[in-house]
């Protein structure tokens, strides 16, 4: 069967949503980690649910500005991991735990997921903030730095 010309442009059209969505998801690091959207994040920040958000930035940045509620666990993948380790197996299991940090591709804050994974966390109590706090203050969400 020959297809022509404009049966392969429709064809491509198609699966053009597609491949964005996959090519989009191979930008994040460890894509395997489930996200939660800003919007998501932002309701349950309204609505005052009950979760834990660890900002993984350093402590500079969080003084600076967070989201309203966030602890500061700073993720330095260079530096010794056992303070870190002891902060985050002091979080509760029992609550969703987002982590946020300020890549583009979610780098350190999935590597703190994923280290909460390791210490025996369970996959369904750990989110990565798709964009992080760059996404956050993109769609205008208020930041509160610390006195």
């Amino acid at each position: 069967m020959k297809i022509n010309g404009l049966a392969t442009l429709m064809m491509t059209l198609l699966l053009l949503p597609a491949i964005g969505v996959a090519a989009a998801e191979e930008n994040v690091v460890l894509p395997e980690i489930p996200r939660i959207s800003v919007e998501e994040l932002k309701k349950m920040v309204d609505d005052g649910g009950d979760f834990i958000v660890v900002d993984v930035r350093d402590a500079g940045s969080y003084t600076a500005g967070h989201i309203k509620g966030a602890i500061n666990i700073y993720y330095d993948s260079t530096g010794d991991p056992m303070e870190r380790q002891m902060m985050l197996m002091a979080l509760p299991m029992d609550k969703l735990v987002v982590t946020y940090c300020d890549c583009t591709d979610d780098a350190s804050s999935a590597m703190i997921a994923d280290e909460l994974y390791i210490l025996g966390y369970e996959r369904d109590k750990i989110k990565v903030l798709s964009g992080g706090s760059l996404r956050w203050v993109e769609l205008g969400h208020p930041m509160v730095a610390s006195n």
